[in-house]
């Protein structure tokens, strides 16, 4: 696993300068000031092919892969420690009795007799899903009740009204984004939640003596097209495999080019019903892969091993910024928003 990954500061400079440099900064790099992300492409550029280059692993086995517990044993001190809160890796975690989504599951009349059933919970602050697991190597069954939260974490379940354990859904709509190393042809993953393999790939054990060999590590330069093609797979929710029709790429390694596979619509990045949330994501991906705007992506602002985005606020103020803030109000605060997601039914 990459170490903690930082950003090198950069003093603020005159326009025409940054100008010059944009080209060749790394996706590390923070600026004072980024490009707003806008549908067309710089002028006089062309709209890039975003599954020109590069390559994929459909058709080919799941790579056997480096597990956490290895990574750790080197990594304990700089991921170990923040790991275990980290949400990538609690995308899935074994539900507890005292939590607010599971107090409310046995509250209900219509799902009271299926709490004790409820072994997972994936999703965290704005919705929940119940799993249990299935008798099969790498199978959960989704409860076909879920929970929302309103004000001061209070649960609430939305529920058919025979609530039920599904044993086909998490398979084919959830496992790719929730899961590590999912099999095209099974649908059976090898690890609940997402393991260091998911974004780190399948590292060669010789990156002990050269950090350069490893993807995403902090002495290496990877490009912003790989880069975005990491966090699109799971971030970006309009797409489906070519090779499966699924709603997740299929067999998607780091350093792939995920766009060879996984099909999406950018013009959603324009829709006036999106959500601030999905509206930023789609925006940056969008700018990277078809603009060929290369000075920001996901990890210019986001820590995935600290959770943090703090960086963000470094930044200039500036149109972009207006989707989750408000121009007349101080910057700190947020617009109210609901996020919904048909793939992700909240």
């Amino acid at each position: 696993m990459a170490r903690q990954l930082r950003v090198r500061s950069l003093a603020v400079m005159p326009s025409a300068i940054l100008a010059t440099l944009a080209v060749a900064l790394v996706v590390s790099t923070r600026m004072a000031g980024s490009p707003r992300s806008v549908a067309a492409p710089p002028a006089g550029k062309k709209l890039l092919d975003p599954g020109a280059w590069g390559s994929d692993h459909v058709g080919q086995p799941i790579p056997e892969y480096m597990e956490s517990g290895e990574c750790l044993f080197c990594h304990r001190n700089e991921v170990g420690g923040t790991w275990q809160t980290n949400k990538h890796n609690r995308t899935i975690r074994d539900a507890e009795a005292g939590e607010p989504a599971v107090q409310a599951l046995r509250a209900d009349p219509k799902t009271k007799d299926l709490a004790d059933e409820v072994q997972l919970i994936l999703g965290d602050t704005r919705a929940q899903k119940f799993l249990k697991r299935s008798a099969g190597y790498g199978k959960v069954d989704l409860l076909t009740a879920g929970a929302v939260f309103g004000r001061g974490r209070r649960a609430k379940i939305e529920s058919p009204e025979k609530p039920h354990w599904d044993a086909q859904t998490f398979a084919l709509e959830c496992a790719g984004c929730h899961t590590t190393a999912v099999d095209p042809r099974t649908h059976a993953f090898a690890t609940l939640s997402l393991d260091c393999y998911t974004c780190h790939g399948d590292s060669p054990a010789e990156h002990t003596n050269d950090p350069k060999l490893m993807p995403l590590a902090k002495a290496r330069k990877d490009p912003p097209a790989a880069i975005t093609s990491i966090c699109a797979s799971c971030h970006v929710r309009f797409g489906k495999s070519k090779a499966t029709g699924l709603p997740y790429p299929t067999n998607f390694v780091t350093g792939d080019n995920l766009f060879k596979d996984f099909q999406v619509d950018f013009a959603q990045a324009d829709n006036p019903k999106l959500n601030p949330a999905d509206r930023h994501v789609m925006e940056n991906v969008r700018d990277v892969v078809l603009n060929g705007r290369e000075t920001m992506t996901c990890l210019s602002c986001h820590d995935v091993h600290s959770g943090s985005s703090r960086r963000h606020r470094d930044l200039a103020s500036e149109q972009y910024c207006m989707h989750c803030h408000d121009s007349a109000e101080p910057i700190k605060g947020h617009k109210t928003y609901e996020v919904h997601s048909d793939r992700c039914r909240y």
